[in-house]
C-alpha cells in the first residue's frame, strides 16, 4: 500500500494541538510567552510571544504586540506584529498597527490600518476570498 502524504497548505494546519488560551467571555491582562501556540477568543491586554502561532479567533481581541512566526487574525488586533513568517487576515479581521512579515494574505472584507514591512522586494501581499468554514 502506498502512503500518501498531504501537504499542509493552510496556515491553520500549522497550528499545534497544545495551545495557551484566553477563552470566550474572559479577560486577561498581562504578557503571554511560551513555546506553544496561543488561541484568543476573549480579550487580552498585553504582549504575546510564541515560538509557534497566535490565532485571534472571531470575537477575540488583543491590545498589544505579537511576536511569533504564524499569525491568524479573525478578530481584532490593536498593536504591531513583528518577526512573523506568515500572517493571515481573514474576512472579519480588524487590525490597527504595523506588520513585519515575510508572507501576508488578506481576505476580502478584512480591515487593516498601518504599514506592512516585508524583507524581500519579491514578497507581495495577496488577497483571497474565504470559501471554507473554520474547522477548529
Amino acid at each position: 500500500m502506498q502512503h500518501i502524504q498531504f501537504k499542509k497548505n493552510r496556515l491553520e494546519d500549522k497550528v499545534g494541538e497544545e495551545n495557551s488560551a484566553v477563552a470566550k467571555n474572559s479577560r486577561f491582562i498581562g504578557t503571554i510567552s511560551g513555546v506553544e501556540g496561543v488561541l484568543v477568543s476573549g480579550h487580552l491586554e498585553g504582549d504575546v510571544k510564541s515560538e509557534q502561532s497566535v490565532w485571534i479567533q472571531k470575537g477575540g481581541k488583543i491590545i498589544g504586540e505579537i511576536d511569533c512566526p504564524y499569525i491568524i487574525v479573525e478578530g481584532i488586533l490593536k498593536g504591531n506584529i513583528k518577526s512573523a513568517e506568515h500572517v493571515e487576515l481573514r474576512s472579519e479581521a480588524r487590525v490597527t498597527g504595523n506588520i513585519q512579515t515575510r508572507k501576508i494574505a488578506m481576505a476580502e472584507g478584512s480591515f487593516f490600518r498601518g504599514k506592512i514591512h516585508m524583507p524581500s522586494k519579491e514578497d507581495k501581499p495577496i488577497t483571497f476570498i474565504e470559501k471554507r468554514q473554520n474547522t477548529k
